[in-house]
């Protein structure tokens, strides 16, 4: 194990890098970088976090970019402003980012709050996902509400939200799949959601109680208990729809 920490001066923030197996201690720190396996006591504040391998922050994580390849856990919460993550990402607390990019799996025990998700992989938030645009290829659970201007969902695996909101919400059935492991060629999974509102709603293989919208389209595979529509109303010959009304 190596670990060194570098000052040029007294005004600047030190920089903190582990290679191999090691720990240090939490604080303020200009660019952390961490290859192979690396825990970190306390809090952490730094302009840019790196890790190849696994680390576990055993405090809150605040960085202006982080980037994973790997395995990372945040224990207290979790702040950036570009979040990188290709691997898996559990996260105690809440998440936070403008950009959030994930190719794998994410966890997060608490609401995330994005400007920007684009994911591919699996999504599990334990309270609300918000974001002006998110954009998901695989499968998600979310226990609160889904919100955001720009939904788009392509369905690889069963998936389900209490309640969905934005202003263009759309959520597809994936044929084919990009992934590997746990998703199996050829299958699709369905979304269930108690309620889904919005301006512009395009569902296929969705399960849901409510679903208000200006247009509305039901595609095949969905079950809908009731549809309400300002403007538009279309529905597939494979779609059940228990009753819909315009208002």
């Amino acid at each position: 194990m190596k670990m060194s920490g570098s000052r040029s001066d007294s005004t600047q923030l030190k920089d903190l890098r582990i290679t191999g197996n090691g720990s240090s201690g939490g604080g303020q720190y200009d660019k952390v970088k961490i290859m192979g396996d690396s825990i970190i006591h306390g809090d952490v504040e730094c302009t840019l976090f790196k890790c190849t391998g696994t680390a576990s922050v055993e405090g809150a994580l605040k960085s202006g970019s982080i980037g994973c390849q790997g395995n990372m856990k945040v224990h207290q919460g979790l702040q950036g402003e570009e979040i990188s993550i290709q691997g898996e990402l559990d996260v105690i607390g809440d998440l936070s980012a403008q950009t959030l990019k994930v190719n794998g799996e994410i966890r997060v025990e608490g609401n995330l709050n994005v400007e920007k998700l684009k994911g591919q992989g699996a999504l599990y938030i334990s309270g609300d996902c918000q974001g002006e645009e998110v954009i998901i290829r695989g499968s998600l659970d979310i226990a609160n509400m889904l919100n955001g201007e720009v939904i788009e969902i392509k369905l690889y695996g069963p998936s389900r939200a209490r309640e969905i909101g934005g202003g263009k919400i759309t959520i597809t059935k994936a044929i084919t799949i990009p992934f590997i492991g746990k998703y199996s060629p050829g299958a699709y999974g369905a979304m269930q959601a108690d309620s889904i509102e919005g301006d512009e709603i395009h569902l296929e293989n969705t399960k849901a109680a409510v679903v208000r919208g200006r247009n509305v389209t039901i595609g095949s595979g969905c079950e809908i208990g009731f549809v309400e529509y300002k403007n538009e109303y279309k529905q597939d010959h494979g779609a059940i729809v228990g009753q819909y009304n315009r208002i």
